[in-house]
Protein backbone atom coordinates (compact mmCIF):
# COMPACT_ATOMS: atom_id res chain seq x y z
CA UNK A 1 0.00 0.00 0.00
CA UNK A 2 2.81 2.57 1.14
CA UNK A 3 4.47 2.68 -2.23
CA UNK A 4 1.18 3.09 -3.61
CA UNK A 5 0.29 6.34 -1.80
CA UNK A 6 0.35 9.75 -3.11
CA UNK A 7 3.77 10.84 -2.54
CA UNK A 8 2.33 15.08 -0.74
CA UNK A 9 0.00 13.05 1.24
CA UNK A 10 2.47 11.26 2.85
CA UNK A 11 4.66 13.94 3.03
CA UNK A 12 2.00 15.58 4.84
CA UNK A 13 1.57 12.10 6.92
CA UNK A 14 5.51 12.75 8.17
CA UNK A 15 5.13 15.97 8.83
CA UNK A 16 2.50 15.38 11.28
CA UNK A 17 3.70 12.49 12.99
CA UNK A 18 7.29 13.64 13.54
CA UNK A 19 6.47 17.55 14.40
CA UNK A 20 4.31 15.87 17.15
CA UNK A 21 7.06 13.61 18.50
CA UNK A 22 9.64 16.61 18.13
CA UNK A 23 7.89 17.31 21.58
CA UNK A 24 8.59 14.17 23.16
CA UNK A 25 10.69 15.43 25.58
CA UNK A 26 7.62 17.57 27.78
CA UNK A 27 5.90 14.13 27.76
CA UNK A 28 8.67 11.68 29.24
CA UNK A 29 11.38 11.95 31.83
CA UNK A 30 15.09 10.08 31.48
CA UNK A 31 15.52 8.20 34.47
CA UNK A 32 18.62 10.21 35.34
CA UNK A 33 18.67 13.91 34.27
CA UNK A 34 22.63 13.65 34.38
CA UNK A 35 22.82 11.80 31.27
CA UNK A 36 23.04 12.55 27.82
CA UNK A 37 20.29 9.60 26.92
CA UNK A 38 18.05 10.46 24.11
CA UNK A 39 14.40 9.02 24.70
CA UNK A 40 12.25 7.19 22.34
CA UNK A 41 9.99 9.23 20.42
CA UNK A 42 6.10 9.50 21.49
CA UNK A 43 3.46 8.54 19.48
CA UNK A 44 -0.02 8.83 20.30
CA UNK A 45 -2.86 6.30 18.94
CA UNK A 46 -5.46 8.33 18.55
CA UNK A 47 -3.19 11.45 17.29
CA UNK A 48 -1.41 8.94 14.60
CA UNK A 49 -5.26 7.77 13.34
CA UNK A 50 -6.40 11.19 13.18
CA UNK A 51 -2.98 12.12 11.60
CA UNK A 52 -3.87 9.14 9.29
CA UNK A 53 -6.93 10.35 8.55
CA UNK A 54 -6.19 13.89 7.49
CA UNK A 55 -3.75 13.00 5.28
CA UNK A 56 -4.77 10.53 3.30
CA UNK A 57 -8.36 11.11 3.46
CA UNK A 58 -8.93 8.03 4.65
CA UNK A 59 -11.85 7.06 6.84
CA UNK A 60 -11.09 6.07 10.56
CA UNK A 61 -13.16 2.95 11.69
CA UNK A 62 -13.60 3.69 15.35
CA UNK A 63 -16.47 1.05 16.00
CA UNK A 64 -15.84 -1.07 19.05
CA UNK A 65 -16.46 -4.30 16.98
CA UNK A 66 -14.70 -3.58 13.45
CA UNK A 67 -11.12 -5.42 12.93
CA UNK A 68 -9.93 -2.42 10.71
CA UNK A 69 -9.05 1.02 11.58
CA UNK A 70 -9.62 2.76 8.38
CA UNK A 71 -10.08 2.66 5.07
CA UNK A 72 -8.70 4.01 2.19
CA UNK A 73 -9.92 4.85 -1.30
CA UNK A 74 -6.80 5.25 -3.71
CA UNK A 75 -8.58 5.28 -7.12
CA UNK A 76 -11.38 4.26 -8.56
CA UNK A 77 -10.71 0.25 -8.53
CA UNK A 78 -8.26 0.18 -5.46
CA UNK A 79 -8.95 -0.09 -1.40
CA UNK A 80 -7.78 -0.72 1.03
CA UNK A 81 -8.77 -1.90 4.96
CA UNK A 82 -6.25 -0.91 7.00
CA UNK A 83 -4.88 -1.80 10.65
CA UNK A 84 -3.13 0.75 12.09
CA UNK A 85 -0.61 0.10 15.22
CA UNK A 86 2.70 1.33 16.78
CA UNK A 87 4.79 0.13 19.18
CA UNK A 88 8.95 -0.13 19.25
CA UNK A 89 11.44 -1.53 16.59
CA UNK A 90 12.31 -4.23 19.23
CA UNK A 91 8.89 -5.01 20.88
CA UNK A 92 7.58 -8.30 20.46
CA UNK A 93 4.19 -9.85 19.86
CA UNK A 94 1.60 -7.19 19.87
CA UNK A 95 -2.58 -7.85 20.60
CA UNK A 96 -4.51 -8.10 17.29
CA UNK A 97 -7.77 -9.62 18.76
CA UNK A 98 -9.42 -11.32 22.14
CA UNK A 99 -11.81 -13.71 22.42
CA UNK A 100 -13.11 -13.62 26.16
CA UNK A 101 -17.01 -14.29 25.64
CA UNK A 102 -15.90 -17.18 23.51
CA UNK A 103 -12.81 -18.87 25.38
CA UNK A 104 -15.45 -18.97 28.64
CA UNK A 105 -18.15 -20.33 26.79
CA UNK A 106 -16.45 -23.08 25.12
CA UNK A 107 -14.15 -23.91 28.38
CA UNK A 108 -11.06 -23.66 26.46
CA UNK A 109 -9.42 -23.72 29.90
CA UNK A 110 -10.19 -27.43 30.17
CA UNK A 111 -7.93 -27.60 27.29
CA UNK A 112 -5.14 -26.13 28.75
CA UNK A 113 -5.96 -27.60 31.90
CA UNK A 114 -5.50 -31.28 30.22
CA UNK A 115 -2.15 -30.31 28.72
CA UNK A 116 -0.76 -29.13 32.46
CA UNK A 117 -2.33 -32.28 33.69
CA UNK A 118 0.16 -34.76 31.40
CA UNK A 119 2.73 -32.79 32.64
CA UNK A 120 4.72 -33.13 29.31
CA UNK A 121 6.00 -29.69 29.02
CA UNK A 122 3.09 -29.17 26.18
CA UNK A 123 5.28 -31.07 23.88
CA UNK A 124 3.71 -34.90 23.67
CA UNK A 125 2.06 -35.88 20.75
CA UNK A 126 -1.54 -35.18 22.67
CA UNK A 127 -0.27 -31.89 23.65
CA UNK A 128 0.09 -30.58 19.80
CA UNK A 129 -2.95 -32.34 19.13
CA UNK A 130 -5.02 -29.66 21.83
CA UNK A 131 -2.58 -27.00 21.17
CA UNK A 132 -3.74 -27.71 16.83
CA UNK A 133 -7.68 -27.88 17.85
CA UNK A 134 -7.79 -24.91 20.13
CA UNK A 135 -5.16 -22.96 17.32
CA UNK A 136 -8.39 -23.98 14.97
CA UNK A 137 -10.81 -22.73 16.87
CA UNK A 138 -9.10 -19.23 17.33
CA UNK A 139 -8.68 -18.75 13.86
CA UNK A 140 -11.89 -19.36 13.04
CA UNK A 141 -13.38 -16.63 15.15
CA UNK A 142 -10.96 -14.37 14.03
CA UNK A 143 -10.93 -15.36 10.04
CA UNK A 144 -15.55 -14.37 10.64
CA UNK A 145 -14.38 -11.20 12.48
CA UNK A 146 -12.30 -10.24 9.42
CA UNK A 147 -14.62 -11.24 6.99
CA UNK A 148 -17.78 -9.40 8.58
CA UNK A 149 -15.76 -6.02 9.52
CA UNK A 150 -14.99 -6.63 5.60
CA UNK A 151 -18.09 -6.95 4.59
CA UNK A 152 -19.39 -4.05 6.40
CA UNK A 153 -16.55 -1.82 4.89
CA UNK A 154 -17.32 -3.30 1.00
CA UNK A 155 -21.06 -3.10 1.02
CA UNK A 156 -23.38 -4.71 -0.74
CA UNK A 157 -21.83 -4.50 -4.15
CA UNK A 158 -18.36 -4.28 -4.64
CA UNK A 159 -16.27 -3.90 -7.81
CA UNK A 160 -13.44 -2.32 -6.41
CA UNK A 161 -9.99 -4.46 -6.02
CA UNK A 162 -9.93 -4.29 -1.80
CA UNK A 163 -6.57 -5.28 -0.01
CA UNK A 164 -5.80 -5.42 3.88
CA UNK A 165 -3.17 -4.20 5.38
CA UNK A 166 -1.37 -3.70 8.67
CA UNK A 167 0.23 0.14 8.91
CA UNK A 168 2.81 0.41 11.65
CA UNK A 169 4.84 3.33 13.09
CA UNK A 170 7.61 2.24 15.31
CA UNK A 171 9.60 4.80 17.31
CA UNK A 172 13.39 3.69 18.17
CA UNK A 173 14.31 3.20 21.47
CA UNK A 174 15.56 5.03 23.90
CA UNK A 175 19.47 5.30 23.74
CA UNK A 176 21.26 5.66 26.76
CA UNK A 177 24.58 5.88 26.56
CA UNK A 178 24.15 7.43 22.69
CA UNK A 179 27.59 7.72 20.49
CA UNK A 180 28.40 10.52 17.67
CA UNK A 181 25.71 10.43 14.88
CA UNK A 182 22.83 8.55 16.65
CA UNK A 183 19.84 9.98 16.74
CA UNK A 184 15.68 9.36 17.44
CA UNK A 185 13.64 8.14 14.47
CA UNK A 186 10.62 6.76 13.61
CA UNK A 187 10.27 3.57 10.98
CA UNK A 188 7.19 3.47 9.00
CA UNK A 189 6.37 -0.38 8.59
CA UNK A 190 4.10 -2.45 6.48
CA UNK A 191 2.90 -5.97 6.04
CA UNK A 192 -0.25 -8.48 5.18
CA UNK A 193 -4.02 -8.20 6.91
CA UNK A 194 -4.31 -11.72 6.17
CA UNK A 195 -6.86 -14.04 7.62
CA UNK A 196 -5.70 -17.13 9.07
CA UNK A 197 -4.92 -19.98 6.49
CA UNK A 198 -5.91 -22.70 8.95
CA UNK A 199 -5.48 -25.77 6.74
CA UNK A 200 -1.62 -24.42 6.84
CA UNK A 201 -1.50 -23.76 11.14
CA UNK A 202 2.06 -25.86 12.55
CA UNK A 203 2.00 -25.74 16.22
CA UNK A 204 5.20 -23.98 17.73
CA UNK A 205 4.60 -25.17 21.50
CA UNK A 206 4.14 -23.51 24.69
CA UNK A 207 6.06 -19.81 25.05
CA UNK A 208 7.76 -21.56 27.91
CA UNK A 209 7.49 -24.60 30.11
CA UNK A 210 6.21 -22.75 33.01
CA UNK A 211 3.31 -21.25 31.04
CA UNK A 212 1.65 -24.04 28.98
CA UNK A 213 -1.33 -22.09 28.80
CA UNK A 214 0.69 -19.67 26.38
CA UNK A 215 1.16 -21.13 23.22
CA UNK A 216 2.31 -20.08 19.71
CA UNK A 217 1.53 -20.95 15.52
CA UNK A 218 2.14 -19.99 12.52
CA UNK A 219 0.36 -19.92 9.27
CA UNK A 220 3.75 -19.74 7.36
CA UNK A 221 2.07 -15.96 6.48
CA UNK A 222 2.58 -14.94 10.19
CA UNK A 223 3.54 -16.23 14.17
CA UNK A 224 0.70 -15.74 16.45
CA UNK A 225 0.60 -16.41 20.15
CA UNK A 226 -2.53 -16.91 22.47
CA UNK A 227 -2.48 -16.14 26.20
CA UNK A 228 -4.91 -18.33 28.11
CA UNK A 229 -5.18 -15.63 31.20
CA UNK A 230 -6.61 -12.76 29.29
CA UNK A 231 -8.13 -14.60 26.06
CA UNK A 232 -5.61 -12.26 23.85
CA UNK A 233 -4.43 -13.34 20.36
CA UNK A 234 -1.15 -11.32 19.56
CA UNK A 235 1.00 -11.50 16.41
CA UNK A 236 4.94 -11.12 15.83
CA UNK A 237 4.88 -8.16 13.19
CA UNK A 238 8.69 -9.48 11.98
CA UNK A 239 9.30 -10.13 8.53
CA UNK A 240 11.18 -13.75 9.36
CA UNK A 241 10.18 -15.03 13.08
CA UNK A 242 13.09 -17.77 12.64
CA UNK A 243 15.88 -15.18 12.89
CA UNK A 244 16.09 -14.30 16.60
CA UNK A 245 18.16 -11.36 15.80
CA UNK A 246 15.52 -9.50 13.74
CA UNK A 247 13.30 -6.57 15.08
CA UNK A 248 10.72 -5.25 13.93
CA UNK A 249 12.49 -2.87 10.94
CA UNK A 250 12.45 -6.07 8.72
CA UNK A 251 9.44 -4.87 7.76
CA UNK A 252 10.10 -1.29 7.68
CA UNK A 253 9.17 0.78 4.15
CA UNK A 254 10.08 4.03 5.25
CA UNK A 255 12.75 5.40 7.91
CA UNK A 256 12.24 9.28 9.76
CA UNK A 257 14.33 11.33 11.49
CA UNK A 258 12.81 12.90 14.75
CA UNK A 259 14.55 16.49 15.88
CA UNK A 260 13.95 17.67 19.64
CA UNK A 261 12.98 21.05 20.07
CA UNK A 262 15.30 22.00 21.85
CA UNK A 263 12.58 23.26 24.91
CA UNK A 264 9.69 21.90 24.29
CA UNK A 265 8.12 23.50 27.33
CA UNK A 266 8.75 26.90 26.36
CA UNK A 267 7.16 25.68 23.00
CA UNK A 268 3.92 25.31 24.85
CA UNK A 269 4.25 28.63 27.19
CA UNK A 270 4.79 30.60 24.19
CA UNK A 271 1.68 29.32 21.79
CA UNK A 272 -0.85 31.98 20.97
CA UNK A 273 -3.90 32.56 22.81
CA UNK A 274 -6.66 31.45 20.36
CA UNK A 275 -10.30 30.89 20.45
CA UNK A 276 -11.12 27.66 18.34
CA UNK A 277 -15.10 27.18 17.60
CA UNK A 278 -15.78 23.10 17.98
CA UNK A 279 -16.86 21.67 14.94
CA UNK A 280 -20.20 20.56 14.61
CA UNK A 281 -21.31 16.58 13.91
CA UNK A 282 -24.59 17.35 12.99
CA UNK A 283 -25.95 14.28 15.08
CA UNK A 284 -29.65 15.24 16.59
CA UNK A 285 -30.54 12.21 17.79
CA UNK A 286 -29.12 8.48 18.30
CA UNK A 287 -30.35 5.09 19.53
CA UNK A 288 -28.50 1.78 19.84
CA UNK A 289 -30.43 -1.26 19.63
CA UNK A 290 -29.95 -4.19 20.86
CA UNK A 291 -29.69 -7.33 18.49
CA UNK A 292 -32.26 -9.74 19.03
CA UNK A 293 -31.80 -12.96 18.52
CA UNK A 294 -35.67 -14.86 18.67
CA UNK A 295 -36.56 -17.55 16.34
CA UNK A 296 -38.73 -16.61 13.84
CA UNK A 297 -38.50 -12.95 14.36
CA UNK A 298 -36.41 -10.19 13.24
CA UNK A 299 -32.96 -11.34 11.67
CA UNK A 300 -34.83 -14.89 12.15
CA UNK A 301 -37.88 -14.22 10.29
CA UNK A 302 -36.70 -16.57 7.67
CA UNK A 303 -37.02 -19.41 10.06
CA UNK A 304 -40.85 -18.63 10.75
CA UNK A 305 -43.29 -20.76 9.00
CA UNK A 306 -45.25 -19.84 5.50
CA UNK A 307 -47.07 -16.56 4.93
CA UNK A 308 -49.29 -18.71 3.07
CA UNK A 309 -49.82 -22.22 4.76
CA UNK A 310 -51.13 -24.99 2.85
CA UNK A 311 -55.10 -26.16 3.15
CA UNK A 312 -55.54 -29.84 3.75
CA UNK A 313 -55.92 -31.62 0.90
CA UNK A 314 -56.10 -29.01 -1.55
CA UNK A 315 -53.72 -29.64 -4.89
CA UNK A 316 -49.73 -27.65 -3.96
CA UNK A 317 -50.51 -30.31 -0.73
CA UNK A 318 -51.35 -33.62 -2.98
CA UNK A 319 -48.82 -32.74 -5.06
CA UNK A 320 -46.26 -32.32 -2.29
CA UNK A 321 -46.89 -36.10 -0.68
CA UNK A 322 -47.46 -37.38 -4.05
CA UNK A 323 -43.98 -36.34 -5.21
CA UNK A 324 -41.82 -37.61 -1.99
CA UNK A 325 -43.62 -40.84 -1.97
CA UNK A 326 -42.80 -41.30 -5.08
CA UNK A 327 -38.71 -41.26 -4.22
CA UNK A 328 -39.10 -42.56 -0.85
CA UNK A 329 -42.51 -44.86 -0.93
CA UNK A 330 -45.99 -44.73 0.15
CA UNK A 331 -44.89 -47.00 2.93
CA UNK A 332 -42.26 -44.07 4.42
CA UNK A 333 -43.76 -41.36 6.67
CA UNK A 334 -43.10 -38.89 4.23
CA UNK A 335 -46.77 -38.17 4.71
CA UNK A 336 -47.15 -38.65 8.33
CA UNK A 337 -44.57 -36.02 8.48
CA UNK A 338 -45.78 -33.37 5.99
CA UNK A 339 -49.18 -33.26 8.01
CA UNK A 340 -48.03 -33.03 11.27
CA UNK A 341 -45.74 -29.99 10.64
CA UNK A 342 -48.65 -28.86 8.37
CA UNK A 343 -51.86 -29.43 10.16
CA UNK A 344 -50.65 -29.83 13.44
CA UNK A 345 -51.57 -27.86 16.96
CA UNK A 346 -48.32 -26.04 18.34
CA UNK A 347 -49.31 -24.46 21.03
CA UNK A 348 -46.17 -23.99 23.29
CA UNK A 349 -42.44 -23.11 22.42
CA UNK A 350 -41.77 -26.82 23.04
CA UNK A 351 -44.10 -27.74 20.68
CA UNK A 352 -43.18 -25.69 17.87
CA UNK A 353 -39.71 -26.75 18.76
CA UNK A 354 -40.45 -30.26 17.94
CA UNK A 355 -42.58 -29.53 14.43
CA UNK A 356 -39.29 -27.44 13.58
CA UNK A 357 -37.41 -30.68 14.06
CA UNK A 358 -39.44 -32.48 12.35
CA UNK A 359 -39.63 -29.66 9.83
CA UNK A 360 -35.19 -29.49 9.79
CA UNK A 361 -35.52 -33.39 8.75
CA UNK A 362 -37.77 -33.19 6.07
CA UNK A 363 -35.91 -30.40 4.24
CA UNK A 364 -32.43 -32.72 4.84
CA UNK A 365 -34.11 -35.23 3.47
CA UNK A 366 -35.35 -33.62 0.28
CA UNK A 367 -32.05 -32.25 -0.79
CA UNK A 368 -31.05 -34.37 -2.81
CA UNK A 369 -33.82 -33.85 -4.90
CA UNK A 370 -34.02 -30.52 -6.61
CA UNK A 371 -37.73 -30.31 -7.36
CA UNK A 372 -38.71 -31.63 -4.14
CA UNK A 373 -36.46 -29.31 -2.51
CA UNK A 374 -38.47 -26.82 -3.96
CA UNK A 375 -41.74 -27.61 -2.96
CA UNK A 376 -40.69 -28.73 0.67
CA UNK A 377 -39.10 -24.84 1.11
CA UNK A 378 -41.93 -23.31 -0.42
CA UNK A 379 -44.40 -25.38 1.68
CA UNK A 380 -42.99 -25.35 4.29
CA UNK A 381 -41.13 -22.36 4.92
CA UNK A 382 -40.91 -18.70 4.24
CA UNK A 383 -40.30 -19.72 0.26
CA UNK A 384 -36.81 -20.54 -1.71
CA UNK A 385 -34.47 -18.01 -0.07
CA UNK A 386 -33.52 -18.19 3.39
CA UNK A 387 -32.65 -14.21 3.02
CA UNK A 388 -36.38 -13.03 4.87
CA UNK A 389 -35.71 -10.69 7.51
CA UNK A 390 -36.42 -7.67 9.14
CA UNK A 391 -34.97 -5.04 11.80
CA UNK A 392 -36.38 -5.36 15.15
CA UNK A 393 -37.53 -1.76 16.86
CA UNK A 394 -36.82 -3.04 20.68
CA UNK A 395 -40.00 -1.76 22.75
CA UNK A 396 -41.28 -0.52 19.76
CA UNK A 397 -44.90 1.16 21.20
CA UNK A 398 -42.97 2.99 23.34
CA UNK A 399 -39.88 3.81 21.02
CA UNK A 400 -42.65 5.22 18.25
CA UNK A 401 -45.09 7.00 20.50
CA UNK A 402 -42.14 9.27 22.54
CA UNK A 403 -40.10 9.71 18.56
CA UNK A 404 -42.61 9.38 15.94
CA UNK A 405 -40.36 11.54 13.50
CA UNK A 406 -37.19 9.90 14.09
CA UNK A 407 -37.51 7.36 10.98
CA UNK A 408 -39.27 10.03 8.76
CA UNK A 409 -42.15 12.75 9.88
CA UNK A 410 -45.09 11.16 11.21
CA UNK A 411 -43.91 7.99 10.23
CA UNK A 412 -44.24 6.19 14.08
CA UNK A 413 -47.73 8.01 14.53
CA UNK A 414 -49.62 4.91 16.14
CA UNK A 415 -53.52 4.37 16.47
CA UNK A 416 -53.47 1.40 18.79
CA UNK A 417 -50.98 -0.79 17.40
CA UNK A 418 -51.36 0.48 14.26
CA UNK A 419 -49.18 2.62 12.49
CA UNK A 420 -51.31 5.86 10.58
CA UNK A 421 -49.43 6.63 7.96
CA UNK A 422 -49.07 5.27 4.58
CA UNK A 423 -45.98 3.73 3.59
CA UNK A 424 -44.65 6.08 1.19
CA UNK A 425 -45.02 8.50 4.03
CA UNK A 426 -43.13 5.14 6.37
CA UNK A 427 -40.14 4.74 3.98
CA UNK A 428 -36.94 6.94 4.62
CA UNK A 429 -33.13 6.25 2.99
CA UNK A 430 -30.74 4.44 4.91
CA UNK A 431 -27.18 4.62 4.85
CA UNK A 432 -24.99 1.47 6.15
CA UNK A 433 -21.31 2.86 7.88
CA UNK A 434 -18.83 2.39 7.22
CA UNK A 435 -19.22 1.46 3.36
CA UNK A 436 -21.57 3.84 2.73
CA UNK A 437 -24.08 2.36 0.50
CA UNK A 438 -27.91 3.31 1.37
CA UNK A 439 -31.07 1.69 0.93
CA UNK A 440 -34.64 2.34 1.00
CA UNK A 441 -36.30 0.76 3.97
CA UNK A 442 -39.84 1.09 5.47
CA UNK A 443 -41.27 1.21 9.07
CA UNK A 444 -43.78 -1.29 9.35
CA UNK A 445 -45.63 -4.14 11.13
CA UNK A 446 -47.83 -3.84 14.38
CA UNK A 447 -46.56 -1.06 17.40
CA UNK A 448 -44.13 -0.18 14.19
CA UNK A 449 -41.66 -2.86 15.36
CA UNK A 450 -39.51 -3.58 11.93
CA UNK A 451 -37.74 -1.91 9.61
CA UNK A 452 -37.47 -3.75 6.04
CA UNK A 453 -36.13 -2.94 2.79
CA UNK A 454 -38.56 -1.99 0.63
CA UNK A 455 -37.49 -2.88 -2.66
CA UNK A 456 -34.97 -5.85 -2.23
CA UNK A 457 -36.07 -7.66 1.02
CA UNK A 458 -33.63 -10.50 0.17
CA UNK A 459 -30.83 -8.80 -0.94
CA UNK A 460 -30.44 -6.75 2.27
CA UNK A 461 -31.45 -10.51 3.71
CA UNK A 462 -28.44 -12.05 2.16
CA UNK A 463 -25.71 -9.43 3.07
CA UNK A 464 -26.86 -9.39 6.92
CA UNK A 465 -27.16 -12.83 7.21
CA UNK A 466 -24.19 -14.50 5.08
CA UNK A 467 -21.79 -11.84 4.84
CA UNK A 468 -22.18 -9.82 8.27
CA UNK A 469 -23.59 -12.61 10.78
CA UNK A 470 -21.70 -15.17 8.39
CA UNK A 471 -24.01 -17.78 8.70
CA UNK A 472 -25.04 -20.56 6.71
CA UNK A 473 -28.19 -20.89 4.48
CA UNK A 474 -31.04 -21.71 7.14
CA UNK A 475 -28.91 -21.30 10.25
CA UNK A 476 -30.28 -20.01 12.99
CA UNK A 477 -28.58 -16.48 13.99
CA UNK A 478 -28.02 -16.87 18.05
CA UNK A 479 -26.29 -14.47 21.03
CA UNK A 480 -23.52 -17.26 20.41
CA UNK A 481 -22.88 -16.42 16.97
CA UNK A 482 -22.85 -12.51 17.68
CA UNK A 483 -20.09 -13.20 21.11
CA UNK A 484 -17.81 -15.06 18.73
CA UNK A 485 -18.16 -11.77 16.05
CA UNK A 486 -17.75 -9.27 18.51
CA UNK A 487 -21.15 -7.68 17.61
CA UNK A 488 -24.14 -7.18 19.61
CA UNK A 489 -25.97 -3.98 19.01
CA UNK A 490 -26.73 -1.56 15.64
CA UNK A 491 -26.57 2.19 16.26
CA UNK A 492 -28.59 4.27 14.04
CA UNK A 493 -27.85 7.95 13.94
CA UNK A 494 -30.21 10.92 12.91
CA UNK A 495 -28.57 14.55 11.33
CA UNK A 496 -29.74 17.73 10.82
CA UNK A 497 -27.62 18.43 7.43
CA UNK A 498 -29.92 16.23 5.11
CA UNK A 499 -28.21 13.24 4.73
CA UNK A 500 -29.87 10.12 5.58
CA UNK A 501 -30.27 7.78 8.70
CA UNK A 502 -27.07 6.38 9.23
CA UNK A 503 -27.10 2.55 10.81
CA UNK A 504 -23.91 0.77 12.00
CA UNK A 505 -23.26 -3.38 13.47
CA UNK A 506 -21.48 -2.13 16.96
CA UNK A 507 -20.58 -3.96 20.51
CA UNK A 508 -21.73 -2.49 24.14
CA UNK A 509 -21.05 -3.26 27.01
CA UNK A 510 -24.05 -4.72 29.45
CA UNK A 511 -22.02 -3.20 32.30
CA UNK A 512 -21.29 0.37 31.11
CA UNK A 513 -24.55 1.09 28.35
CA UNK A 514 -24.23 3.87 26.30
CA UNK A 515 -26.86 6.62 27.22
CA UNK A 516 -28.10 6.00 23.72
CA UNK A 517 -29.13 2.63 24.24
CA UNK A 518 -32.67 1.46 23.95
CA UNK A 519 -34.18 -1.69 24.91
Amino acid sequence: MWEKLNSKQKETYRKLITNFASLSEAFAQKEDESTNAIIAPIINSKYQETSFKNAFNATIEDIGNSSYDASINNGENSKYLVGIKAFGVKSGFQKIAQFKSSSQYENWDSIISGIKERSDNGKSKQDTRDYLKLAKRIAELRNKRINSSKSQLQGFDYTQDVASVYHVLMPSNTIKCPREGDEPYIMVGETSYLPIDISKIKILGPTNKKHLQNFRFTDGNHVYQYNSADSQLLMSFHANFNNKEEDNESIGVEKWSVKYIENAFEFFLNLPSVNISKSKNHVIQSFTFPIKTNRRSGFNEWFAGPKNPIRERNKKYLDLVKSGEAIFGVQSDWKKNIDFVLFGKFNSDTDKIKREDVRHRITEKSKPYKELFKKVVVALWRGEKPYEVYIPVPNAHKFNTKNPNFFADNAGILNGKKLESPVSKRTFTLQFLPSGEEMDMVLTQADGKAIQSVNSQYKFGKWVLKNIFQLNDWELLTDKVLDDLNINAMTFKKYDDGRPITLEFTYVDYQNLPNTFWQ
